[in-house]
């Protein structure tokens, strides 16, 4: 019983990854040509008391459209998340991330999509 507790006292203090700030972000696109350069993006994360909030800012014709982080949840350096793009239609996207080296990499996937789309974030 006293390993049991001291197990769970040693995984409790393991620190979760410092993932809080604001993360400009690429998404990988095979070749990029100067006709179809890299779309962008960026996330701002926020973990208060073991829930993750911010938002994802996508790029819009004439200004950023906002996206809330929804189902955030942080184990370690693992991070993973929902977004609603709202339009025409409305969009679900599943957000896949790791921390590591002081970089985000991961991918989002469109609901229903048989591919996902890999990006890599660097704090600003």
């Amino acid at each position: 019983m006293r390993l049991a507790l001291a197990l769970l006292a040693c995984a409790l203090a393991v620190p979760a990854a410092d993932i809080d700030g604001h993360w400009n972000a690429e998404v990988a696109r095979g070749k990029k040509t100067a006709d179809q350069p890299a779309a962008s993006f960026s996330l701002d994360v926020k973990t208060v008391d073991g829930k993750v909030t911010g938002t994802v800012a996508v790029a819009g014709k004439k200004k950023p459209q906002f996206q809330k982080i929804e189902n955030g949840k942080l184990d370690g350096d693992h991070l993973t998340f929902t977004t609603t793009q709202q339009g025409k239609n409305t969009v679900t996207l599943s957000w896949d991330v790791t921390l590591k080296d002081g970089q985000l990499t991961g991918s989002r996937t469109r609901d229903g999509a048989k591919k996902d789309q890999s990006f890599t974030a660097k704090r600003n």
